[in-house]
């Protein structure tokens, strides 16, 4: 499968995660990995704007 990214995900990428985007795109545990770890991490951030918004009167 061909993927197009910018330098920008090429970027964020290797940051947040530690891998290239050849990487990413060539290895389908990588991908499964890191896509479950951005659900994760969405899921948390929208745990917490509810808490907040929660306690806003």
């Amino acid at each position: 499968m061909q993927l197009s990214y910018t330098s920008e995900m090429e970027k964020g990428l290797q940051q947040r995660h530690g891998i290239s985007y050849a990487e990413y795109e060539s290895s389908l545990d990588k991908r499964l990995k890191i896509e479950q770890e951005r659900t994760n991490e969405h899921d948390a951030c929208n745990r917490l704007v509810q808490s907040i918004q929660s306690q806003t009167p």
